[in-house]
């Protein structure tokens, strides 16, 4: 079983104060009223988002870790390259 990590950038939006989460490799992000709702959207937009590369045939990206900065780590989809 293969897990893939992908660094999380976090920031607040100035004019709603949400805390957007997402992840620059992907150009992927969702936002949440705290930093715990924020990360649940976008482990739920990755899943996603990783299910549709998987099924139209892309390839799906790995990014290196580095012992910097906060990781969402998931489980690669099934049958997935």
């Amino acid at each position: 079983m293969k897990f893939l990590q992908y660094h999380v950038s976090v920031s607040r939006d100035a004019e709603t104060s949400q805390v957007v989460a997402g992840i620059p490799a992907l150009q992927i992000a969702d936002y949440g009223k705290d930093l715990p709702e924020s990360l649940n959207h976008l482990e739920e937009m990755l899943r996603f988002h990783l299910e549709c590369l998987q099924a139209e045939g892309k390839p799906i990206p790995e990014e290196r870790y580095s012992e910097e900065g906060f990781y969402l780590r998931v489980k690669l989809p099934a049958n997935a390259a």
